[in-house]
């Protein structure tokens, strides 16, 4: 999943139009989401649904990069950061596609929408950023909030909570290779390669698992799916040139509300009292954690943001 990152070439100022692209985004994800769960309930092997989402990208950020700079734009001083960004990016989605078929759609959502926390925490390491009691705070916040949500029991935690869980960790590394990569790459470069590799990776992948030609009614789901991650690509990089990333912040996480609407349109999945819960009290904590960050960051020359997954 999800965190967004910025990857628009020159801001317009444009609010309502980002805000409704952005919106429009956020539900798409949560409809492509079920038909992640719905393929792979076929039967089909999750190596051959991330091929499929990966190389529909691919091909949005290669006509990208041919409009703009030409292969020119992929030249870099800095493969291996590219490669952990990459790499930490398909683990994230694999996890998260994972977690989607065992666990309730908006549990699953809300427990990837708790990235900002893990990328507090590694900031310190990673970036050797100072974290105040206010953050520190709105840490141990969200934690209470993924523990509501997950409900651990006698028996240990369910594999798709752990899946999920571990999709918003990896998610937070990709989160601050782009911190990394931002300062000196072009972001559709980051893109390229990022979901180019991804490609190469799944391909590799079902090449040993063995691929499941689609049937019937299936190649429709299959081409839906795929048009569907273009479109998405296409919303969030219009959402973020039209509107500030501050502005678009607090709109990301109906994303949860969204994932609930689809799940129990679908599945009549109801989410349980403490999902709703743990998703407002994560929400508030990447809420607050990305205010603080904001503020921390007044001085600084502001950098457009640039949206890469």
């Amino acid at each position: 999943m999800n965190l967004t990152s910025s990857l628009v070439v020159g801001h317009r100022d444009h609010p309502v139009l980002g805000i409704v692209t952005f919106v429009g985004n956020l539900l798409l994800m949560a409809l492509l989401s079920a038909a992640v769960r719905e393929l792979i309930q076929r039967e089909y092997p999750l190596s051959e649904v991330l091929l499929l989402r990966y190389l529909f990208a691919s091909l949005f950020f290669w006509v990208i990069l041919f409009s703009t700079t030409g292969l020119a734009g992929l030249v870099t001083r800095r493969p291996l950061d590219h490669a952990i960004r990459s790499v930490s990016g398909v683990v994230s989605l694999g996890l998260l596609y994972f977690a989607i078929t065992r666990i309730p759609l908006a549990d699953a959502t809300a427990l990837a929408y708790a990235a900002p926390i893990f990328i507090t925490l590694l900031s310190i390491f990673l970036l050797g950023e100072e974290i105040g009691p206010r953050r520190w705070m709105a840490v141990f916040t969200g934690f209470f909030g993924v523990l509501l949500i997950a409900r651990p029991e006698a028996g240990g935690w369910d594999i798709g909570v752990l899946a999920a869980a571990a999709s918003a960790f990896t998610g937070a590394l990709v989160a601050i290779w782009l911190r990394k990569l931002s300062s000196t790459e072009n972001p559709v470069a980051i893109g390229s390669f990022y979901n180019s590799l991804g490609s190469l990776v799944c391909l590799a992948w079902v090449l040993m698992t063995g691929w499941l030609t689609p049937r019937g009614d299936d190649l429709l789901l299959f081409l839906g799916f795929g048009l569907g991650c273009g479109l998405q690509q296409w919303l969030l990089t219009v959402s973020f040139r039209y509107a500030e990333a501050s502005l678009l912040a607090p709109f990301e996480y109906l994303a949860m509300v969204f994932a609930a609407i689809v799940g129990y349109v679908f599945w009549e999945e109801v989410p349980v009292l403490t999902t709703w819960i743990g998703a407002a009290v994560i929400a508030a904590s990447g809420l607050f954690i990305f205010r603080r960050r904001q503020k921390s960051l007044q001085g600084d020359k502001p950098v457009e943001p640039v949206v890469i997954e």
